[in-house]
């Protein structure tokens, strides 16, 4: 049987490479080699980046969500900010709102700032970078446990956020270097779905610890056991994490060469190279800030219910420890529906309307939320909670695949990621003081 190719060419005038100025022989992958590779990703890159999104959702919801009120993502992740909100430490500190408010927005300020850093995955190693910043950022959320006042909190919080900012964001952009584009959206949202996973595993964490009794207290032991793991596994990331399809050790050399050509991407620059060019073109494409204002919006509902989910819950009348529990399970829907949204949009390939429509059931979820003051109506109020968490994350992961799915080359996704990453997190501040405890 004849060998496939199973995308056409993009216009090779329109590289401005070096690289491409030579005459390089066109090679033909067949699905079959197409499909064996792509299950050996799946197998070998995908599980390790998956574990990394959680290990570093952990990490920076760990301190708050044992503390008052909880610290949002970047991409949706401090859920366990607002479990630690009901374990203690905004009183054991001493905390007020005012103050609780500069320890979580200390830690998005450095996330922001240095968001800029997704293109440095376009430059060094992966192996070493990553397994650096596993290091770094969990070293930070550990010595979060041993904090005696707001400024030791402080400090740690900006630790975090700067060595969790060239993470959050270039894991996307990282897979989307493996990947092609039919293939990217459900990748992209089984990594993205950690958020919710990682909230639920946090909840169900937070529930167990706050039942220890010790003189330490509980949220300290929540940083130490949520902070380890994550330098222990840097060991796994410098030994297996790939740093690119052409040099994936665990693919024969026919493969590495395969893997590279079945991207067909425009982007031939070599892999410690950015292409200014694209990057230039990705600053200036319109799409990528239509994208942002989708991606802020929808950070900013989600962000906020994942910080304050379990202070909301223990308003219905639920104890601090039901609360945690009960933020659980609708975490793990989100999860579910997102793999779903996924699957439909890649086989469809209708993005648009999927985020349509599960951030209008994210809507109706929120307006419940608003509207039903009636405490004694924990059903309706708790409906709202898994309209609003199921409706809002989709939105959010498809979203982030569709922008990476509109660009031509690496370093133009890498500029695309960047903007929505700096531009689209900033609603992470405003998020941050939806319910300060002196309205209720």
């Amino acid at each position: 049987m004849d060998a496939v190719k199973t995308e056409e060419p993009y216009h090779m005038e329109h590289l401005q490479s070096k690289d491409m100025e030579k005459n390089v022989p066109h090679i033909q992958v067949t699905p079959g080699q197409q499909m064996q590779i792509r299950r050996k990703f799946d197998r070998r890159v995908l599980p390790i980046v998956c574990i990394l999104y959680v290990l570093s959702y952990l990490d920076r919801g760990v301190p708050l969500s044992l503390t008052h009120s909880p610290t949002c993502n970047a991409d949706d992740f401090e859920g366990n900010i607002g479990n630690a909100k009901t374990a203690g430490l905004e009183s054991d500190l001493g905390l007020s709102d005012s103050q609780w408010a500069w320890v979580l927005n200390s830690f998005y300020i450095c996330y922001v700032v240095f968001e800029w850093t997704t293109v440095l995955w376009k430059v060094l190693p992966a192996h070493l970078y990553v397994a650096a910043l596993c290091i770094c950022w969990g070293a930070a959320a550990m010595c979060a446990g041993a904090v005696q006042n707001m400024a030791g909190l402080v400090a740690c919080r900006c630790l975090l956020g700067i060595f969790e900012a060239a993470f959050g964001a270039g894991a996307p952009y990282f897979l989307s270097l493996f990947y092609q584009r039919h293939e990217l959206g459900f990748r992209v949202s089984l990594l993205l779905g950690m958020s919710p996973v990682a909230n639920c595993f946090a909840s169900a964490l937070a529930y167990g610890i706050t039942h220890i009794r010790h003189s330490i207290a509980s949220w300290r032991y929540l940083f130490i056991i949520e902070g380890a793991p994550t330098v222990l596994f840097s060991i796994v990331v410098f030994f297996f994490l790939p740093d690119s399809p052409g040099t994936a050790k665990f693919l024969t050399e026919t493969e590495q060469t395969h893997a590279v050509e079945r991207l067909q991407t425009v982007d031939r620059t070599a892999k410690n190279r950015l292409d200014r060019s694209q990057v230039c073109k990705g600053l200036a494409d319109y799409k990528n800030y239509l994208h942002t204002a989708i991606h802020f919006c929808c950070n900013f509902s989600f962000a906020a219910l994942s910080n304050f989910l379990p202070t909301i819950l223990k308003d219905m009348g639920y104890t601090s420890i039901n609360s945690q529990g009960l933020a659980a399970p609708a975490y793990f829907c989100s999860f579910l529906l997102c793999v779903a949204a996924a699957v439909i949009s890649d086989r469809w390939g209708r993005r648009g309307l999927v985020i349509a429509a599960s951030a209008a059931i994210g809507m109706v979820g929120c307006l419940i939320l608003a509207a039903v003051q009636d405490e004694s109506k924990t059903g309706v109020r708790y409906l709202g909670v898994w309209l609003a968490t199921c409706g809002i994350f989709p939105a959010l992961c498809i979203n982030i695949t569709w922008l990476l799915n509109n660009q031509g080359g690496d370093s133009k996704k890498g500029a695309g990621m960047a903007i929505l990453a700096v531009f689209g997190q900033c609603s992470s501040f405003v998020s941050s003081t939806v319910f300060p405890n002196t309205e209720g």
